[in-house]
C-alpha cells in the first residue's frame, strides 16, 4: 500500500543515521516518551541537533502528550528541512484536535506528499473550521496516498457538508479511494449518503462492499436500501454476507421474504464461525429468520461462541420461555462461559438469573450481566446497582456499574464519589478509582470543585489512574494535561533499545486454531515492541483467551482476567504514528490515552479511524486464515519471540498458515 511504503521509505532516516551518531540524545528521547513528558528547553535545544532522527523523535514525545501550550515550538519545527520531522508535527497537530488546525492547514502546501498525508489527517481533526480548505484540498490534490488519508478521515468532520465530497468518489476508478470513501460514508446514517452507499455496496471490491453495507446500520432505510441489503445476504463473498447481518441485527422492522429469511438461516453453519456469529445475531432481531429448533441445535451444539450467541438469538426473539430455560440451566453450570451467556440475557429472560448472575463469585460473569444492561434498564435497577458499587470486591464491576448510574442519570451525588475513591485507594486495578473521581467531575458544581476533584486525580500514585481522569475531564469538555510520571525502566533499558531494534523481530502467537506471526514495527513503536517481547519471553501470555472478535472488524486477547479489563500491572506509553491501521494490522488496546497494557488486537478490515490513536505494533504476515477462524473463548497457547530477517516457517506444522498477499482492495 502507498501509505505504508512512503512511510517506510520515508524510514531511512534512521538507517542512514551512522551507527552510534546521537544516541545519548536518542535514548533520553525514548526515555522521555515512556515520562510522558519532554522539558520545554530540552525541546527547544533539539531544533538544533543535526540529526533528523533527533528531532523527529522530539516531536512525537511532543504528539504523544499533546500540549496546546507546545504549539509555537510545534510551529518552529514545522519549517524543518527534513519530511520526516514536518510529519511528526503533523501528528501532533491533529492530536492537539481543533487547537492544532492552524498548524495542519500549513502543511497542505508542502512539497512532499508525506507531508501533505499528515496534514490532511490533522486537518480532519479540526473541527467545522476546517471543512473550506478540505475542500479545496480535496479538489485539486493529485497524490493518491493524500487523497485516501483526507477521505478515509473526512467524516471527522460532524457538522461539515463532506458528505457529497466523500461521495464523489464512491465510482472513482482508484479502488483505494472508493475504499476510502465507503469509511467514512459509512459512518453516517444521513440520507444524503445512502446513493453512494447503494453504489459502492455494489462495487466490485468484497472489502469495499463490506465497508459501505456498515452505514445501512445507521439511520432509516427506505425500499432501494432494503434492497442492496437482501442482495448482500446473498454475496459471494462471506464477509460481504457477515456485514448484511450485521445491518439486519442493527436494524429493527425490516421485511425479510423468505428467500433472505433461508440465505441467512443457511449461514447458521458457515464454514467461517464469524459469518455463523454474525448470522445468528440477525436472528435474534427476526423471528422468520431460522427456527427455534435450529437454534436450539446451536445451543447444544459444541462451539461455546455459537451456543452462547444463539441463546441470546433465542432470548431476543419470540422465544423467551426457551431461552428462560436454558438460561436458568446455565446459571447454575460449573462452566463459566456457560454462567457468563446466562448472565448476558438475564435482564432479558428473568429476575432470578438476573440475582445469581449480580452475586456469581467470577467477576466476569458478573460484569457480563452488567454490561448488557441498557440506560433505562439500569435506571429502573438503580438499587441494585447502589448495592454492587459499595459492596462488590472487584474493582472492575464496581467500575462498571457506577458508569451505568452515571450513563442513566442515577449516580449518587460528588460526596459519595469521594467517598467510593477513598474507600478504593488499596485496589491494585485502577478502573473504580478513575471512574468514581470522574463521576465526581461530571457531577461537580462550579470550576473550584472540579478542579479539586481533578487536582485530586493527578496526585493518584497509579499514572493510569491519572490518565484516565485526565482523559474524563477532557471527554466533559474541561481543559486537563497529564502530568509526567518515573520511567518504568532505568537509563540503560533505552540505551540498550537502540541496539535491540536493529534486528528484525517477530512474534508467532500459538492458538487453539494454528499459528500466525506478527512482524513487529521496531521503528514506530520500538518502547510497545519490547514491552510485549518481554512480556511474551516471560510466558505472561501462556494460555490467555481472546476474549473479544467482532467479525469484520477485530480481534482481541491477552488479558490476564479474561474480560477485558485486566493489563500486566504497568502502563506502556502510546507510540502514535500515522502507519495505517489497514487489514491485519496489529494494535494496543486501551481505555483512552495512555493506558495501553498487554491486550492485543488484530484489525481484520481497515479500521481508518484508530489510526493515530493507537499504537500500531505491526503486522500479521503469516496465518492470516488463523485470525478468521478464532472464537471468544479460544486461547493463546504461547507466543514464541523469534528474531531475524528471515524467520523460520511457522511451527507447528498444519497450522493454516498463509503466505501475506495483497491486503486491499
Amino acid at each position: 500500500m502507498l501509505l505504508v511504503l512512503t512511510i517506510a521509505a520515508a524510514g531511512i532516516v534512521w538507517a542512514q543515521t551512522p551507527s552510534g551518531a546521537g544516541a545519548p540524545q536518542q535514548a533520553y528521547l525514548l526515555r522521555a516518551f515512556d515520562a510522558w513528558f519532554l522539558p520545554l528547553p530540552t525541546a527547544v535545544t533539539m531544533l538544533e541537533v543535526p540529526l533528523p532522527t533527533v528531532r523527529a523523535q522530539a516531536v512525537r514525545v511532543m504528539a504523544s502528550n499533546p500540549d496546546t501550550r507546545r504549539r509555537r515550538l510545534l510551529g518552529a519545527y514545522e519549517v524543518d528541512r527534513n519530511p520526516v520531522v514536518r510529519l511528526q508535527v503533523m501528528l501532533a497537530a491533529g492530536r492537539l484536535g481543533p487547537e492544532g488546525l492552524e498548524l495542519a492547514l500549513r502543511g497542505f502546501e508542502d512539497s512532499t506528499a508525506l507531508v501533505r498525508q499528515g496534514a490532511v489527517w490533522a486537518a480532519c481533526h479540526g473541527g467545522e473550521e476546517a471543512w473550506r480548505p478540505i475542500a479545496e484540498r480535496l479538489a485539486k490534490e493529485g497524490d493518491t496516498a493524500v487523497l485516501e488519508t483526507l477521505l478515509g478521515n473526512i467524516w471527522r468532520l460532524d457538522g461539515a457538508p463532506w458528505i457529497d465530497g466523500a461521495a464523489r468518489f464512491a465510482d472513482h476508478s482508484d479502488a483505494r479511494l472508493r475504499r476510502a470513501a465507503a469509511f467514512s460514508l459509512s459512518r453516517t446514517g444521513e440520507p444524503s449518503a445512502r446513493p453512494a452507499q447503494r453504489l459502492l455496496a455494489a462495487d466490485s471490491e468484497p472489502v469495499i462492499r463490506a465497508t459501505a453495507l456498515r452505514g445501512f446500520a445507521r439511520g432509516v432505510l427506505v425500499e432501494r436500501d432494503v434492497e442492496v441489503l437482501l442482495s448482500a445476504l446473498e454475496d459471494e463473498d462471506w464477509r460481504v454476507r457477515a456485514a448484511a447481518c450485521q445491518v439486519l441485527a442493527a436494524q429493527d422492522g425490516l421485511k425479510v421474504p423468505p428467500q433472505a429469511s433461508r440465505a441467512v438461516a443457511g449461514d447458521f453453519s458457515a464454514p467461517q464461525p464469524h459469518l455463523a456469529v454474525a448470522a445468528i445475531a440477525a436472528a435474534g432481531n427476526y423471528a422468520e429468520v431460522g427456527s427455534t429448533e435450529e437454534l436450539l441445535a446451536l445451543v447444544n451444539g459444541s462451539d461455546q461462541w455459537l451456543a452462547a450467541r444463539a441463546l441470546a438469538a433465542l432470548a431476543g426473539r419470540d422465544a423467551h420461555k426457551a431461552a428462560r430455560g436454558i438460561a436458568e440451566t446455565w446459571a447454575k453450570s460449573p462452566e463459566v462461559w456457560r454462567r457468563r451467556a446466562a448472565a448476558q440475557v438475564a435482564a432479558a429472560v428473568g429476575s432470578e438469573i438476573e440475582e445469581g448472575a449480580a452475586a456469581d463469585e467470577v467477576p466476569g460473569v458478573r460484569l457480563a450481566w452488567l454490561e448488557s444492561l441498557g440506560e433505562e434498564q439500569a435506571l429502573v435497577r438503580r438499587e441494585r446497582l447502589e448495592k454492587v458499587v459499595a459492596e462488590d470486591a472487584d474493582p472492575a464491576v464496581s467500575a462498571q456499574a457506577v458508569s451505568l448510574l452515571r450513563a442513566a442519570d442515577a449516580a449518587p451525588d460528588v460526596d459519595e464519589f469521594l467517598g467510593l475513591y477513598s474507600s478504593w485507594a488499596d485496589d491494585v486495578m485502577p478502573d473504580a478509582r478513575a471512574e468514581a473521581l470522574i463521576a465526581a467531575m461530571a457531577a461537580s458544581e462550579g470550576d473550584d470543585e472540579f478542579e479539586s476533584i481533578l487536582k485530586m486525580g493527578l496526585a493518584d500514585s497509579d499514572p493510569a489512574v491519572r490518565a484516565m481522569v485526565v482523559n474524563g475531564a477532557r471527554g466533559l469538555g474541561r481543559e486537563a494535561r497529564l502530568p509526567a510520571r518515573e520511567p518504568r525502566h532505568g537509563g540503560r533499558w533505552y540505551e540498550d533499545l537502540l541496539q535491540w531494534v536493529e534486528q528484525p523481530r517477530w512474534l508467532d502467537v500459538v492458538t487453539d486454531r494454528g499459528t500466525f506471526r506478527i512482524s513487529l514495527d521496531l521503528r514506530t513503536a520500538p518502547i510497545t515492541a519490547r514491552e510485549i517481547w518481554e512480556l511474551a519471553e516471560d510466558g505472561f501470555y501462556d494460555d490467555l483467551g481472546f476474549h473479544r472478535v467482532v467479525p469484520n472488524f477485530v480481534i482481541q486477547g491477552g488479558d490476564p482476567r479474561g474480560d477485558g479489563w485486566g493489563g500486566p500491572g504497568f502502563v506502556i506509553p502510546d507510540e502514535p504514528s500515522l502507519v495505517p491501521f489497514d487489514s491485519w494490522r496489529v494494535g494496543i488496546a486501551t481505555s483512552g490515552p495512555e493506558t495501553g497494557g498487554c491486550q492485543l488486537f488484530v484489525t481484520l478490515l481497515p479500521a481508518d479511524h484508530l489510526t493515530g490513536h493507537y499504537t500500531n505494533l505491526g503486522e500479521v504476515t503469516d496465518g492470516r486464515k488463523v485470525l478468521t477462524e478464532i472464537r471468544v473463548g479460544d486461547r493463546i497457547r504461547t507466543i514464541r519471540t523469534v528474531t531475524g530477517a528471515e524467520p523460520p516457517p511457522l511451527n507447528p506444522q498444519g497450522d493454516g498458515a498463509e503466505k501475506a498477499g495483497p491486503v486491499r482492495p
